[in-house]
């Protein structure tokens, strides 16, 4: 009878971590690719930010049964906002702390989230997004570095000054979100298709990982009191520091979040329609 394995790209801030750490040290079939893990047949889980799409189907013999985790886009990079202000401290306690507003402009060319919407990370992990990219079937993501350029100045030789011009600058919120629906689809129709199961962050994502185990007869030993990690508050909390809510931001914002967002939001909606219980 082939064996099964289950093939789990964990897309960065959606939850996964728990089940890495309910599992990892107590199972040797349970393969992190972050770590540099070898996947053979012999593998039960293949779990890790770095897994591919669509790799191991030539790699295995085995029955591949794909599953991964999203979380709802707003909280998601709240998220990741929270947890790039413990990254500076770690790197320097002594750091200021950096307000929202000057992460969000800056977050789509800092470090260590580079892809900041979950549509894109499913995208890249797939095995054939290059030659997508390469053919036209994608477009080109790099026209949005406009929005990081002098691109959306306009320079007033007879004063000598610069100023923004806001109708540049929502032709090229237009253009972003015309390219981000394209490539979002793209996503969706020929990367999430091999997804069996979807879980939500919000949800008991544990059980349900437990659940499946037994369900395609996957034996692995589980840290039982391991049921739930959230780093990233306490570690704000050794420095006085607050865990930043969405609430708690300005309205105009909150605005500029969930236009940003809007395709991740749309992606995240047939998520739920698709495999939400």
């Amino acid at each position: 009878m082939t064996s099964n394995i289950i093939i789990f790209p964990h897309c960065p801030k959606t939850g996964g971590t728990t089940l890495k750490e309910r599992y990892r040290n107590s199972n040797d079939s349970f393969r992190i690719t972050d770590l540099g893990d070898t996947v053979t047949d012999k593998s039960k889980v293949v779990f890790g930010h770095s897994v591919q799409i669509g790799y191991y189907e030539e790699q295995l013999a085995s029955n591949l049964i794909y599953i991964t985790c999203v979380r709802d886009p707003i909280s998601r990079i709240m998220s990741m906002y929270n947890f790039y202000r413990t990254q500076m401290l770690y790197m320097n306690p002594d750091s200021p702390d950096i307000d929202f507003y000057m992460w969000f402009i800056n977050k789509d060319v800092l470090r260590p989230m580079p892809v900041t919407k979950q549509y894109e990370y499913y995208l890249y992990q797939h095995v054939d997004h290059t030659d997508w990219f390469n053919d036209g079937t994608l477009k080109n993501m790099f026209t949005m570095n406009d929005m990081y350029l002098n691109t959306v100045l306009t320079w007033d030789v007879e004063k000598d000054t610069s100023y923004v011009d806001n109708t540049k600058i929502q032709q090229k919120i237009k253009e972003k979100n015309l390219i981000e629906t394209h490539n979002m689809n793209i996503t969706w129709e020929r990367v999430m298709n091999k997804m069996d199961h979807v879980f939500f962050q919000e949800d008991d994502i544990v059980t349900r990982f437990d659940d499946l185990l037994a369900h395609y007869r996957l034996d692995l030993n589980a840290w039982k009191e391991m049921v739930y990690t959230n780093e990233t508050t306490h570690d704000l909390s050794k420095h006085n520091l607050a865990y930043v809510k969405y609430h708690e931001l300005d309205e105009d914002l909150k605005y500029l979040v969930e236009l940003d967002l809007q395709a991740d939001i749309e992606f995240y909606k047939r998520c739920e329609d698709k495999w939400k219980h």
